[in-house]
Formats: C-alpha cells, structure tokens, sequence
C-alpha cells in the first residue's frame, strides 16, 4: 500500500497526560487539527502544543468545546499561520471568545506577579482575529472541513459542557471519531453523550481516559453526591459560616449553581445567599443564551438569582463577606494562588465555623490539594506576594462530581462501534494503564505519548 493514502496522526499534545490536547491528522495534501489547547500544569511556551512537529501548516482546526485545555493555544496558532478556519458548534465559539479573552488577562498577570516574560503568549485582537476565522455548526451536520473536500466532519453531544461536541471524520469511506471530553451519566444540566445517527462502527476511535483508573461501582452517583454535599453546607449554616465552592468557570460552576437552587427550592437547603465569582458569571449568560442545548429535565434559572460576588481584593469585602451565613462559587477550581478562591479562604480558615468543599479535581501541585491534605496548625500561602497563613479550619472536603465517562462506560461505547484501532489520550498514566489492559484484546490499542506519530492504513 502506498504511504500517501495512509492517515498519519501526530500527537501534538495530550498524549500520556491530560493538557494541551492537539492532534494532526494527515491525509492527502491535507492537515487539520483536533483541539488546540494549553496545559494548565505548565508555563510560557513549555505549556504550548508542540506545534513544530506539524507536518504542515493546518488547513482546519476543529474544537470540541471551551476548556482551555482543548482551546488555549489557537490565538498562538493563528499568530504563526493566519489561514485557515476553525470550526465548532456556535455555544462552544462564543464560550472559547470569553475565555480566551480571559487567558489574557491571566497571562498579563502572571507576567507582573511572577516574572513570566514570555507571556502574554497572545493579545486581545489575536483573539479578536481568531474569532473572524471560525465557523458555526449544529449537531449532527455535516461539513465539508476546507476547500480541498478531503475531510468532511459532524460534531455530537459529548455531555460534557454546554456545546461540547464530539467530532465524526469521514475520508474515503474511512471514519474516525474523537471524543473529546464526554459525559454518559446526567448532570444537572446536561444530560449524557448522544450517539450520531445511524453510526454503529468507526474505524479508529482516539478517546479520553480521563477516568480511566476510577471504579464507579466505589463512587456516589451523582445525587447521591448532590444530597451528600446539601448535607454538609446546611451542617455549615447550622453554625452560623459560610461555604466556598472551588470550581472551574465552565460548566462546574453553572452545575453546582443551578443543583444547589433547585434544593433551596425543594426545602432541602437553607435558604442563604448564593454568590457566584465573575468569570463563571460570564459563562453562565452564554449558558442562558443557548440554553436550548441543556436538557429539558432540569430549569436553567436566572443569574439574577444569584448575587455578585464582591471585589475579592479587598480584604474588608471579603470580612464583611464571610459575617453571615451564604454560600460562595468562586474561581478557580483547585484554588491557584492569587485567584477569589484563594483570596477568600485565605480569610476563611483562620475560624472553624466554615466549610470549604472542593466539587472536582484537584492536582497533586495546587494549593487546593495542599489545603485539602492540611492538618490544624499548617501554615499556607494563598497570595505569592504575601505572609503564610495559619489554617485552623478542618471543615475541608472534596466531593466528587464529574463531566467525563466512567471507565466502563468509555469501554462499552468502544464496544459498540467497534473500531480496527483504539488511541487512549487524556489521561494520567494509571488510567491509561487501566483502559489498555481492559480493552478488548481484538482491537489495535494504541497510548501514544506526546510527539509521537502514528500511521493508520486504510
């Protein structure tokens, strides 16, 4: 078989660890790009796909949804090569604009508070320029990806955030579908990844291993982790404190919000303030925007049901803030120094009336798993520029909720469509162990590491 009617696939990012997700797939005289991410671990250039290993210059890039980990480093890209279109459902767009608006004033920040010269990475109108390139699609329509009709593509519900989308690749009568992060059980608003019309196999399947090493049969279910979490914030109230709820602005935080109303309505949670952080605001109007994309079981309320959260910079807002009872969502989800998150349990754990629950992942590096793993006594810093702070609240918790697909579930959908070669990416290696070992022996199974290539025969 000749080379040129081979697929290569080069792992640009992503591969043997969750960040930077970006991969190339060639075929013919074309390349496109799925997902352009950065990885949240890593600084400068180093957190940056390895765009050098492009075979090259992209003629698309399609994205699955908004996490920077899948979307962080296009405005880079469009820097180096200006011409080409990115595509993705019109949700995820308008959610990648607000973002990535928001990438930059991080960066600028972290260029005067840490000394890292390389950023910013990009500027506002490189993102402004990025927005220009894109284009919109509904689910389950098919497009042709350039001008040069190679690859045509589809994107389905993932279930994972608000416009995630898995994305379907056809050339030649081969197909190749990349999951991207996706979702099998319901959220609170959004139900589970869909699977496209009339498609029952695939050629190669490349997907996420994010929980990969979890047994769900050890894990509360999603309610049952709900009714957990409503427990423990009125056992908080009860004593007169306030609870903070790390999360991430996309999509943990509109869950967490909306799940935590619907008790206060149902009677099942006192009945205080709920503040949500700026960021996460944000999101959540383009979730009222396209709130046709959530599911129909759960009612998306009003942001004005939830109050502002004050300027976190001030540290006698946030005293004022902490005086009566309420609850508090604020940025970031694993409370990297510096954020609201930080800023006001900075405050917090110097009493022992409060609680703060952790509602997602925390890295092994971040101040949230040293707060979580604090002892009474422990002294940490939660602003680089300023003097470590006692802890003596243990009230510290994680609970455990998830967009992504148990390990079970990734398998059985492998099974369903059963492909000639199974990729794993984004996953920590424990969880890619655990899926290769487990997948059926009569697939191709394949854990490519980053800047690695692969060639599939069609």
């Amino acid at each position: 078989m000749s080379i040129d009617r081979s697929i290569n696939l080069s792992i640009l990012g992503g591969g043997g660890e969750i960040g930077a997700s970006c991969f190339q797939i060639s075929y013919t005289n074309e390349h496109i790009l799925l997902d352009c991410g950065i990885h949240p671990k890593k600084e400068g250039f180093e957190s940056l796909p390895n765009l050098e290993l492009m075979n090259s210059f992209p003629d698309a890039v399609l994205i699955t949804h908004g996490h920077v980990d899948h979307c962080g480093s296009l405005p880079y890209l469009t820097k180096l090569f200006p011409h080409f279109k990115v595509h993705a459902t019109m949700p995820t767009l308008r959610i990648i604009e607000r973002m990535l608006h928001n990438s930059v004033v991080v960066m600028n920040t972290l260029r005067r508070e840490r000394g890292i010269f390389e950023y910013p990475l990009y500027q506002h109108e490189d993102v402004e320029n990025l927005m220009e390139i894109t284009r919109a699609y509904l689910f389950n329509t098919p497009f042709e990806v350039s001008n040069k009709n190679v690859f045509r593509a589809s994107f389905n519900s993932a279930g994972h955030v608000l416009g995630s989308g898995s994305i379907l690749l056809e050339m030649d009568n081969y197909k190749i579908l990349y999951t991207g992060d996706i979702s099998a059980g319901n959220q609170e608003l959004l139900g589970p990844y869909q699977s496209m019309d009339g498609l029952d196999k695939v050629d190669t399947i490349i997907v996420e291993s994010t929980q990969g090493a979890v047994d769900e049969n050890q894990v509360n279910s999603y309610y049952e982790e709900s009714l957990r979490l409503v427990k423990f914030i009125n056992q908080v109230i009860e004593q007169e404190g306030v609870v903070l709820l790390p999360t991430f602005a996309l999509g943990r935080t509109q869950e967490i919000a909306n799940m935590l109303a619907r008790f206060q309505e149902e009677g099942l949670l006192a009945r205080v303030p709920i503040y949500i952080s700026g960021l996460g605001r944000a999101i959540y109007e383009i979730y009222e925007q396209f709130r046709e994309y959530l599911d129909t079981r759960n009612q998306l309320r009003p942001l004005n049901c939830f109050r502002k959260l004050v300027n976190v910079w001030h540290p006698e807002e946030i005293k004022q803030l902490l005086t009566n009872p309420a609850i508090v969502i604020a940025t970031s989800g694993m409370m990297v120094e510096n954020t609201p998150s930080a800023l006001i349990a900075q405050e917090m754990v110097k009493s022992k009336r409060h609680g703060i629950f952790f509602v997602g992942y925390v890295d092994s590096d971040t101040l949230g798993y040293k707060l979580l793993n604090s002892k009474e006594g422990d002294e940490l810093q939660f602003q680089l520029d300023a003097e470590p702070v006692k802890i003596k609240l243990q009230n510290i918790q994680r609970f455990h909720f998830s967009g992504h697909a148990y390990r079970s579930a990734l398998l059985e959908l492998i099974e369903q469509l059963n492909p000639k070669n199974v990729i794993l990416v984004h996953g920590d290696p424990p969880a890619l162990d655990w899926m290769k070992e487990n997948i059926n022996s009569k697939f191709k199974c394949f854990v490519p590491q980053n800047n690695s290539k692969l060639t599939l025969e069609i």
